[in-house]
């Protein structure tokens, strides 16, 4: 084989090696980017579960329960204001 021929062959064999490395690097970043998009999106999912797991919302019972009770207190409180008027100051 010329020696022509078998240093185009090595340096193509060369340019094909160092572009490989090239391309794994980038894939490995790309690797590890998209990894760290994925943790975020995960760790902010959690985030945002754990907020709506605090958040309690009230049923139609509960607020009917409550109405109620506020309707009972104001009663107690009218029927009080009108006794403490209706006794002489001492």
């Amino acid at each position: 084989m010329p020696d022509g021929l078998k240093e185009a062959i090595e340096g193509a064999f060369a340019a094909t090696e160092r572009t490989r490395a090239q391309a794994q690097g980038l894939s490995e970043k790309t690797r590890s980017r998209a990894q760290g998009l994925v943790d975020e999106v995960t760790k902010r999912g959690s985030d945002a579960r754990g907020t709506l797991e605090g958040l309690r919302l009230v049923s139609r019972d509960e607020l009917k329960q409550l109405e109620d009770k506020i309707e009972e207190l104001s009663g107690r409180i009218s029927d009080l204001e009108a006794k403490s008027k209706s006794e002489p100051e001492g």
